[in-house]
């Protein structure tokens, strides 16, 4: 397994300009690279089962709290609303778009 250890960063240094739209890309850049490394669709609509509860749950799937690194060993915070729950709790999630 693969583990990239890079931290996410925001770029002050980028020219002056929308500051709300450079931070919105840096927000999707990140998110993008973050479903990359856990292998997770996020941003999009799932269904998901957790281990030891009988029930699949439905949803968008987002961030909860975005990971201080990208390494894949670390449990990533994720929500289906109004759930929250940690990626090592999935026993499947599949896209249902």
């Amino acid at each position: 397994m693969e583990t990239d250890r890079t931290q996410l960063v925001m770029d002050f240094h980028a020219p002056v300009g929308d500051g709300y739209a450079s931070w919105q890309c840096d927000q999707e850049q990140a998110i993008k690279r973050i479903g990359v490394v856990w292998e997770l669709p996020l941003n999009r609509r799932v269904r998901v089962k957790l281990l030891d509860i009988d029930s699949e749950f439905e949803g968008k799937l987002t961030l909860a709290e975005f990971p201080l690194s990208l390494d894949r060993r670390k449990a990533l915070l994720l929500r289906l609303a109004p759930l929250s729950f940690s990626s090592a709790e999935m026993e499947k999630c599949v896209v249902v778009e």
